[in-house]
């Protein structure tokens, strides 16, 4: 696997504990800013760009979510164990960082994710209508899965922030982490995850619906699952107040 070093964001303060966070489809680092805002005082924190996405390299594609989990451990050298969050498929990513041993873990916290995510069909619809209109063809079908209807109402000026960042991505980089997500099945792979693990799901998030992080959270060895009321497929986002304060409750506990 090439070396490839990723773009990030970091606030360090001489914590004693470091939180490292990975972004959804067809976002950028920007996802966490307002969580890591609250927290940076009691943790170092780290967020990331993934490949072929915000201003991280964007190599040819097909990606694997393994190739996307192996850019942090090139990007990274981290002497103690530290806490992973992943949204969609920066959950996929955080998942194969624990499985394959890449960077040492304490915890994870697995956000609107599943060892699988849809189908094969169902992604290459997807990556025919980028390749074939770019990425304004999906933008607003992908908002609309972010969030639930009620909120996009009530946050215009958010949904414009969200649409724009989108569209900053390349075609490349978008399609290659669609592919990612369409080949990844971790059914067989859970068991290796024997770190605490924290599944939470937004239960108007139809993308990846708390059935499936149920049975996530169902398939790993350590783990717990929390469901968060009215909230859609990205919590930091949505609701980073909340999602600040199950960040702290699961960190807290030893």
């Amino acid at each position: 696997m090439k070396n490839l070093k990723l773009n990030y964001k970091s606030e360090e303060n001489n914590c004693d504990e470091t939180v490292l966070f990975i972004h959804p489809l067809g976002a950028n680092h920007s996802v966490f800013d307002k969580v890591i805002n609250s927290i940076k005082h009691d943790f170092n924190c780290y967020s990331i760009d993934i490949r072929g996405h915000g201003k991280s390299p964007v190599p040819e594609p097909p990606y694997t979510i393994k190739e996307m989990a192996n850019d942090i451990s090139s990007t990274f050298s981290f002497e103690s164990p530290v806490h992973v969050m992943g949204v969609s498929i920066g959950g996929m990513i955080a998942m194969s960082l624990a499985v394959n041993k890449f960077i040492p873990i304490k915890k994870l916290i697995l956000s609107d994710t599943g060892h699988v995510i849809g189908n094969y069909d169902l992604w290459q619809e997807r990556i025919d209508m980028v390749n074939s209109g770019g990425l304004e063809k999906i933008v607003d079908m992908a908002i609309e899965r972010w969030f639930p209807e009620e909120f996009r109402t009530q946050f215009p000026d958010l949904m414009n922030e969200c649409r724009s960042e989108q569209l900053k991505n390349s075609v490349k980089g978008y399609v290659g982490a669609c592919q990612a997500i369409q080949l990844a099945d971790f059914t067989d792979e859970l068991p290796k995850i024997e770190c605490e693990t924290l599944v939470i799901n937004g239960t108007k998030d139809i993308s990846t619906p708390p059935s499936l992080g149920e049975e996530l959270a169902g398939l790993l060895p350590n783990s717990n699952f929390k469901t968060l009321e009215g909230i859609g497929h990205v919590p930091p986002l949505q609701d980073p107040d909340l999602t600040v304060k199950i960040l702290k409750d699961f960190l807290s506990q030893n």
